[in-house]
């Protein structure tokens, strides 16, 4: 086993969260004076983006914690999210290489644990932040600038209720019972919320907590300017792309608004993809071994998304470190996270977005002919090193992914390579909410819909939807999703909302015998569980009122 070295560089600035912690007791400069100083604004509102991608947000990951190489942010919510599901396997001899593995095994998903608790942590620091910002900005005397950040604030927050009240709200399952606490979410903590008022703040209702979502975006709208359309900020097209969103979690309420909802959905959908100008990826942009999903710059798809620089990355506590397979220093070469057997042998070949896994019959011989070719970061080493392995990483495996490269293809110098961007918003998605919405009314509308997107990943015209209900639309369509966000933190909420299960234990898959849990419908696991540390600061809130704990209630499946 190899040694592993952690080097810690943190910028203070990033981890403040409070305007008290930036302008000290007596100092002279008002709230009014804050508002209207674009630099002081700004360095707050540039804290919220980089935290999201700080290594070490929370202070986990340093030896005198929790030793938690998982604290990097959104990325690293992202990627536990998506190891509760199917499609992300581990190859590697040793499993616990996967350094999610609580929540691939379900194991210590209670209240007492700090595995539930990161996604609490993580989003209400990010909430404080943004309601720093809100209470700062008078929208009345604020100047341009300030408005605009402003916005940006709204927004920020409404995307991380909206994730926090899909992640909290308790939906049925076969496994816990959530009748008592059905269409709660998570308490509503704004700018103007005292102390006092937050230690007696209960869980929101899912109707309360929609309508403020809604309301937050509404006002990002109305204060972000058309003008602003940079990738790595929350512009207008984000915005209908969270509306979008909301909406479509609302239509699955049913009820006499659920046709309203979806036509919502769709709408903002749409909205979101003409406002942005973007287009879905190319192959080559996809299968770039340079910039391939690590550069939103140099693609025409990526409506949001974060940036990151070597000064706020810990060697092995980022996304890059945990995810490609090329970057020789981090836990993926590793724990080597491939695609499941089943998904990809249901992938045709003439569908490009195969090629981010390798064949097996390509690992087995590398100079055999194959159908396509692979490209590889690095130089002509690298790509020997990873495919044949080296003392201190084993060699490549088949199904083993490359979608995601390391910065600017350095497999080396983590410094470099660990600076990945983090997509939150693609216009890929937008395609596909709008595809689900409108299968709820017209559901010859929403094949065509998926037709003409199979037509940009499969290129010679020969994908048909061919299905006759809505229930195995959804079906076709929820697969398609699979492929197209592997890895990237959007399939949970898919999941939660459609009610289906997972299978990682079935002949000849090539999950690690540990991690093979298969479950009938949603996994209870996906209610996330409040941490116990609300309850000793909120009386609204405690083990009655909270998630069931669903830790060990899958059925790990045996060869027999």
């Amino acid at each position: 086993m190899r040694t592993i070295y952690i080097t810690v560089i943190v910028a203070a600035l990033l981890l403040s969260s409070c305007i008290k912690d930036t302008f000290p007791q007596g100092s002279v400069q008002t709230q009014e004076q804050v508002s209207q100083s674009e630099t002081a604004l700004q360095a707050i509102a540039n804290a919220i983006p980089a935290s999201m991608m700080t290594s070490n947000v929370l202070g986990w990951a340093s030896s005198s914690s929790y030793g938690d190489h998982t604290d990097f942010g959104i990325g690293a919510i992202h990627l536990k999210t998506d190891f509760m599901l199917e499609d992300m396997v581990t190859s590697g001899d040793n499993p616990y290489y996967n350094r999610f593995y609580p929540y691939v095994l379900n194991r210590s998903q209670g209240e007492r644990y700090i595995y539930c608790a990161y996604f609490w942590q993580c989003y209400y620091k990010w909430i404080r932040m943004a309601n720093d910002i809100i209470s700062l900005v008078d929208p009345q005397t604020a100047q341009e600038d300030a408005l605009q950040i402003l916005g940006q604030a709204y927004a920020y927050r409404a995307m991380c209720y909206l994730d926090l009240a899909r992640l909290y709200e308790p939906k049925e399952n076969d496994y816990t019972d959530v009748s008592t606490i059905a269409g709660l979410t998570v308490p509503i903590v704004k700018e103007a919320t005292t102390e006092q008022q937050a230690k007696d703040n209960p869980r929101a209702l899912r109707t309360d907590m929609y309508s403020f979502i809604l309301s937050d975006l509404a006002m990002a709208q109305a204060y972000l300017s058309p003008s602003v359309t940079a990738y790595t900020l929350p512009t207008l097209a984000a915005v209908y792309g969270l509306f979008a969103r909301a909406y479509l979690e609302m239509g699955y309420w049913g009820g006499e608004d659920a046709d309203m909802a979806f036509a919502e959905a769709a709408r903002y959908a749409r909205m979101a993809v003409t406002a942005s100008g973007k287009t879905p990826l190319t192959q080559e942009q996809w299968e770039d071994p340079v910039n391939g999903f690590n550069n939103g710059a140099t693609s025409n798809s990526w409506i949001w998304g974060l940036t990151t620089s070597s000064e706020n990355t810990i060697n092995i506590v980022t996304y890059t470190a945990h995810i490609s397979s090329e970057g020789t220093w981090g836990y993926a070469p590793l724990s080597q996270i491939c695609a499941s057997r089943k998904l990809y042998d249901a992938i045709p070949d003439s569908d490009f977005r195969k090629h981010s896994w390798l064949d097996p019959a390509y690992v087995q011989n590398p100079s055999a002919g194959m159908p396509y070719s692979y490209k590889f970061s690095g130089n002509d080493i690298d790509k020997s090193n990873f495919l044949g392995g080296t003392d201190s990483n084993p060699a490549a495996v088949a199904y083993q992914n490359i979608k995601f490269r390391p910065y600017q293809g350095e497999c080396s110098d983590y410094a470099v390579g660990n600076c990945a961007d983090h997509p939150l918003m693609r216009v890929e998605e937008m395609l596909f909410v709008e595809m689900e919405a409108v299968a709820h009314s017209d559901l010859g509308a929403a094949k065509g819909l998926l037709e003409d997107f199979m037509d940009m990943r499969i290129l010679d015209g020969s994908y048909l939807c061919g299905v006759d209900d809505l229930d195995s639309f959804l079906d076709e369509m929820l697969f398609q999703k699979r492929v197209e966000f592997w890895g990237e933190g959007v399939l949970l909420f898919d999941y939660k909302r459609l009610g289906k299960g997972i299978t990682r234990g079935y002949p000849g898959t090539n999950e690690s015998a540990i991690y093979a849990l298969n479950c009938e419908g949603r996994s209870p696991q996906w209610n996330i569980v409040i941490t116990n540390a609300e309850f000793q600061y909120n009386s609204a809130i405690g083990s009655s009122t909270n998630n069931p704990d669903p830790s060990g209630l899958l059925t790990l499946w045996t060869n027999q």
